[in-house]
């Protein structure tokens, strides 16, 4: 009787773990990311033709240059609009067409604190808010307008800027290289995409999180990976714009969205061309940087074709799910990950070159590569903290000069050994902690059911076996008597003796 009771506690508890686990699962992977309690996002509204966002509040017409507004954030103190820099120097413009003096509070976020401070009127006097952003209160008169409009720098052979692709889901890594850049302090980082593996809202809080620790500027763009699912919605709500550029003394930078290169054969939208080249007609004379994600050619040599859609309908028909995985995965690294359509790629190319673009960063690839093509330089940088198949390739992120096209400095991170059984076990290591950083308490009830049921298999095999068991026990009870019979006869026959 007691036995089929704990049975029955047993399968009550490991039904309990798998339903709760997967539960908790289904939550973190789907449920919507809060950015913080008290924080409403605004809708995006965005000019990518003058990197304007604008938009009215209690009576208040505020235009943001170099950045977008983000939503409204309630405090004890008050409201709050909160605007996301994309770029190191965001201005700001309020005017007041209400009927009395406004009290505004703008808090902009993702800048470097010091650097932005130094480069408006000291008057303003901002306070600090966290290790990136920076609080402005202004009084504003009945049709006036004020402005916080930092100064572009003179000269930016000094300033450093860092480049890096594809962390995803390599969070031991993202954490070490957050803790250098930090210390490098540069002007803006570029993060050229896979932000996140899967695009699912638990992996953006995370990397959220992560890179509110950065205390300078991110600069993003989309990644193939980040679009998965609804990821594309939770990027926009967070990063703001797929595509825009922005002005650094000298240089301009333009921001790209190719994540649909890899699965699609149109890789760059006709509107979003339309604006690059309107775009890039207007930065003629500066030092042009072009930042994507899915390179228009890959480099490496020995690659497949990409026939995503064919391939993976074979596998569907010729495999179960499992073998869907692992043969997916083997072959993806082997496809050519550049530009399905090689005219887009020759279309992208040929823009590059005609508008003497000076360099264009991207990742995709899990790896570092440096080439000229018609004049233009391409630097292919994946080595953020997602798993590393390529061969030859190591983690790692770049520092360079704004003001100096030909210095580039690439700091390399400790990597698993260059050979595959290695770098199979270091994948497999990766994702499995990359699941309990991403679902701990699921993971954790997950284990505790594996437990479960092996304790549950034990009693199930003690009970089928009770009976041979209990002859089994009591054979050895008899041999163990035996022998201690027989142990004291043969010592009592030598004493006497």
């Amino acid at each position: 009787m007691k036995i089929k009771k704990i049975i029955r506690l047993i399968i009550f508890l490991l039904c309990l773990c798998i339903v709760t686990g997967t539960g908790i699962f289904l939550y973190n992977a789907y449920h919507g990311y809060n950015i913080n309690s008290g924080f409403t996002s605004l809708p995006l509204n965005y000019n990518p033709d003058d990197s304007s966002s604008s938009y009215s509040w209690n009576g208040a017409d505020i235009t943001v240059y170099g950045g977008f507004v983000k939503g409204i954030q309630k405090s004890n103190k008050g409201d709050s609009l909160v605007v996301r820099a994309l770029s190191p120097l965001p201005s700001i413009a309020i005017e007041n067409s209400n009927t009395s003096v406004q009290s505004i509070t703008i808090d902009i976020e993702n800048i470097n604190p010091e650097f932005y401070a130094s480069s408006i009127d000291k008057s303003l006097a901002p306070s600090r808010m966290a290790v990136n952003t920076l609080e402005f209160t202004l009084s504003v008169n009945v049709g006036e307008t004020k402005q916080i409009n930092p100064s572009q720098p003179n000269d930016t052979e000094d300033d450093n800027y860092v480049i890096l692709g594809d962390s995803r889901d390599g969070y031991e890594t993202f954490d070490k290289i957050i803790s250098q850049v930090n210390a490098l302090n540069p002007a803006f980082v570029i993060d050229n995409g896979d932000l996140v593996y899967s695009g699912k809202p638990n992996q953006y809080r995370i990397f959220d999180q992560m890179v509110s620790g950065i205390s300078t500027t991110l600069c993003t763009t989309l990644g193939n990976h980040d679009i998965r699912g609804n990821g594309r919605d939770t990027y926009i709500k967070l990063y703001g714009p797929e595509y825009y550029s922005f002005d650094f003394g000298d240089n301009h930078f333009v921001f790209l969205d190719s994540s649909r290169g890899y699965a699609e054969k149109q890789a760059i939208p006709d509107e979003e061309y339309a604006w690059l080249e309107t775009d890039l007609q207007k930065a003629q004379g500066k030092r042009i940087y072009v930042i994507s994600h899915v390179p228009p050619t890959d480099p490496r040599s020995g690659i497949k074709p990409n026939e995503i859609e064919a391939y993976t309908d074979k596998v569907k028909k010729e495999g179960g799910f499992i073998e869907q995985k692992l043969e997916a995965y083997l072959e993806d690294e082997s496809i050519d990950h550049g530009f399905r359509d090689k005219q887009v790629a020759q279309k992208f190319e040929n823009l590059m070159s005609q508008y003497k673009v000076t360099t264009v960063y991207v990742s995709h690839i899990h790896s570092y590569f440096d080439y000229t093509k018609d004049g233009v330089r391409y630097i292919i940088s994946g080595g953020a903290g997602a798993e590393l198949l390529t061969q030859n390739s190591y983690y790692h992120y770049l520092i360079a000069k704004a003001g100096i096209t030909n210095t580039l400095t690439m700091v390399q991170l400790p990597s698993p050994a260059n050979l595959i059984l290695q770098r199979y076990g270091a994948t497999v290591s990766l994702f499995a902690q990359a699941m309990y950083r991403e679902n701990q308490a699921a993971v954790v009830l997950f284990i505790l059911g594996l437990v479960l049921l092996a304790l549950l298999l034990l009693v199930l095999l003690f009970l089928r076996l009770k009976d041979r068991l209990a002859l089994l026990w009591i054979l050895i009870k008899d041999t163990g008597r035996y022998i201690a019979k027989r142990h004291r006869e043969l010592y009592k026959r030598k004493d006497v003796q």
